[in-house]
């Protein structure tokens, strides 16, 4: 069973408002993501922390939402906490900030028979990034503080290259995301 996991925990601290939240066609940012990745199939679980019981009133309903308390310690903390919570064989983990990839991206990661696989685009890494159960234990008890330094420091990853330049979009700003997501 694979599962695509939406890290939407953050504070949104360099846009006027809660990214979660923007809206998108009279749609909530979050429930565009979750609708995009249900539509390929993919059982959906959102990481949530900051403003969590507000953002949580609005959410698809076949979503499974995990509580991450520590949120303030970054987005690695989210990535460790749902796959402390999450039962499952693979896990495909998106950011509510960077519009979804074409299917074609995932069908692309899910191919890999690593452990650890990464979306390359013109030879740069960007999400999503699909992680095994395989692999679970050794991410959850790394010191280290960040899901690239984590993948970095694995000895076999995938680097899979993909025609999708959505990859690299990232709405962290209100004009950002403006433009990708209108």
């Amino acid at each position: 069973m694979t599962t695509a996991v939406v890290l939407a925990a953050g504070r949104s601290r360099r846009t006027s408002g809660l990214k979660q939240l923007y809206r998108v066609h009279g749609e909530y940012l979050i429930n565009l993501q979750i609708r995009t990745l249900q539509s390929y199939g993919f059982n959906v679980a959102v990481v949530l922390g900051y403003e969590a019981e507000r953002i949580q009133k609005v959410l698809n309903k076949d979503v499974t939402v995990v509580w991450n308390k520590k949120y303030e310690k970054g987005m690695f903390s989210s990535v460790k906490k749902a796959l402390r919570t999450l039962d499952g064989d693979t896990f495909l983990f998106c950011h509510v900030d960077r519009p979804v990839p074409e299917r074609a991206v995932f069908e692309a990661l899910l191919k890999s028979e690593k452990a650890v696989a990464v979306a390359f685009y013109e030879g740069e890494k960007a999400p999503p990034v699909l992680i095994c159960a395989s692999v679970k234990n050794a991410l959850i008890h790394s010191d280290l503080k960040r899901l690239d330094e984590w993948v970095a420091s694995q000895k076999e990853v995938d680097h899979v290259e993909v025609n999708d330049a959505k990859v690299h979009c990232n709405a962290n700003t209100d004009e950002a995301l403006k433009r990708y997501f209108g």
